[in-house]
């Protein structure tokens, strides 16, 4: 008599039906991702008529004109955005005009939630959920998408911020370190706090050091910094030149072009020598008025992370209060995830510290369009905080 089959075949459920009802998102999350950006996309196409003219385009396209037409850069202030008249440049020189700048955008701010996406992947060990949670942020948040066919440099330094943070995260070999500190270089061509990037890189340098136990080239790092300092002086000296910092403290300018809600100082201000630096300025002025500069800076601080701005709606108040404030709490739960790699926690954290300080230390806009670019970071810190509930969700629901 022949022998039965073992148990284990009896009892064992087929692994395609098995694995049919716990994998479909799994398997299909990232078509449903896709699906959702083409979806915002074509809502802010639609809702804008295409590209978008409007504030600064005027400038970034004349001076894009002169590059394809002659070659040449010129001075002023705008040279310390040359990196987006460049950019619009090379679709006015293949006469692809305003549509081709921004379609252009669009396409490259879905590679950046591709690339937020991949970078969560890797910092949460592959977990693909706390993946598509970053990316669904990323994505899902209108006044990020909505800058994209708008012909300023919104939308692009968004994208560019974020494949620096894809760049630094994975910078393990030397042509990694090449690549990030390429990326972050065009990073700081589009606006003049494109700074942040590379101080934040150089803070998570030192992080990688100190965590690897590497005190000798620890030492030489923080040598390196101070033997740039006055380069760095050199150069935000000359990023401050065309801005009239001083002016906007003396008006107590809060919001910039919404002078309701200017604070107004009661007493006599103490104002810096105006023939000296313009850093110099700055930190005089700050020495010299601290309760001043402090109030005008915490005010700043407040709106910069995005709560409540005077003129929005209850309602859309309550939504913002609803959304970012667990967003930052999860942000600081991911933050202190010691398994995550420390550098690209500390490098996603200090960008966003320190595009508060400059927003602090200049004015916020009546948008949100100084803080949108570092909202990535704070998804991605999100994303990682709120992982092992994430997998909770995932355990529980077969997902």
């Amino acid at each position: 008599m022949s022998q039965p089959a073992p148990s284990a075949n009896l009892n064992t459920v087929p692994a395609p039906a098995a694995e049919l009802g716990r994998s479909w998102l799994r398997r299909w999350h990232g078509w449903l991702l896709a699906g959702l950006w083409l979806l915002v996309q074509a809502w802010c196409w639609r809702l804008y008529q295409g590209p978008r003219f409007s504030g600064d385009s005027k400038q970034y396209l004349e001076y894009a004109t002169r590059l394809a037409e002659t070659g040449t850069f010129e001075g002023g202030h705008y040279l310390r955005y040359v990196g987006y008249p460049l950019f619009m440049s090379v679709f006015l020189k293949l006469r692809l005009g305003w549509w081709g700048i921004g379609l252009a955008q669009v396409a490259l701010s879905g590679l950046a939630a591709r690339a937020l996406y991949d970078t969560a992947r890797r910092l949460s060990g592959g977990h693909w959920l706390t993946a598509a949670l970053a990316a669904l942020l990323f994505i899902g948040w209108t006044d990020i998408q909505r800058a994209n066919p708008f012909l300023l440099t919104e939308s692009l330094f968004t994208s560019l911020l974020v494949f620096s943070l894809w760049a630094v995260a994975r910078a393990r070999t030397w042509r990694g370190v090449l690549l990030a500190v390429l990326l972050l270089l065009a990073t700081a061509t589009i606006r003049p706090n494109g700074f942040v990037a590379f101080g934040a890189a150089g803070v998570a340098a030192l992080a990688w050091l100190r965590a690897h136990g590497q005190r000798k080239w620890l030492r030489a790092g923080l040598l390196v910094g101070l033997v740039l300092l006055p380069l760095a002086w050199v150069v935000l000296n000359e990023l401050l030149r065309t801005f009239t910092l001083i002016e906007t403290y003396e008006q107590g300018l809060i919001i910039f072009g919404y002078p309701q809600a200017d604070l107004h100082h009661g007493g006599t201000l103490h104002l810096p020598d105006p023939a000296a630096p313009p850093l110099w300025r700055l930190l005089s002025f700050i020495g010299q008025n601290p309760r001043w500069f402090a109030q005008l800076a915490a005010l700043k601080l407040t709106y910069f992370m995005g709560f409540p701005k005077p003129y929005y709606s209850a309602l859309h108040c309550l939504m913002l209060a609803a959304t970012l404030a667990p967003i930052y709490w999860l942000a600081l739960r991911g933050l202190a995830r010691h398994t995550v790699a420390r550098p690209a926690r500390v490098y996603a954290a200090a960008v966003i510290l320190l595009q508060a300080v400059v927003v602090m230390m200049t004015v916020e806009d009546w948008d949100i369009r100084f803080s949108a670019p570092v909202l990535s970071h704070w998804f991605l810190l999100a994303a990682l905080g709120a992982q092992p509930w994430l997998r909770r969700l995932e355990n529980r629901f077969r997902l």
